[in-house]
């Protein structure tokens, strides 16, 4: 079982439903790795959590177990993993979660409409035709796993 943020799980099932490959990124953290394991339908149940996790493994932003990396898209955050730890704080209110909670991923994967039907509110600040893409993708991401996974 992995810990993850669910926005890492989103972005995975984002990436899936846009086609894009995997592959190492540059600051070296396990994205891929654990993406593969999600397509693959290698992991069955993940540990939610609202702190760095499984996918920062070996990534050289993070540091004494903190994320030093800085974002720029957005003027109320500049610190990653807090934008990160607001961003999973939304996401899990509107799909009913708890951080340390076990969740199958397929009950993460019948909820997801919840997620997609809030994603403009979840994402509010955030460039909204990138919102739009990330629907999108996300959407096509579900239907895939849905598909794959013989959920209704």
């Amino acid at each position: 079982m992995r810990e993850l943020r669910i926005h890492h799980f989103f972005d995975m099932i984002r990436d899936y439903g846009a086609g894009k490959t995997l592959r190492e990124h540059p600051y070296g953290h396990s994205f891929h790795l654990i993406a593969g394991e999600i397509y693959e339908n290698k992991i069955k149940r993940l540990k939610l959590i609202i702190r760095n996790d499984d996918v920062c493994e070996n990534c050289r932003m993070l540091e004494s177990g903190s994320c030093t990396d800085s974002i720029d898209h957005r003027s109320d955050f500049t610190s990653k993993e807090a934008f990160n730890n607001f961003l999973d704080g939304r996401i899990m209110k509107v799909m009913a979660y708890e951080s340390g909670q076990i969740v199958e991923v397929k009950e993460i994967i019948r909820n997801a409409g919840k997620y997609l039907d809030q994603i403009f509110d979840i994402y509010a600040g955030n460039d909204v035709a990138h919102t739009t893409l990330r629907k999108e993708h996300v959407s096509s991401g579900i239907g895939k796993k849905k598909r794959e996974l013989q959920i209704d």
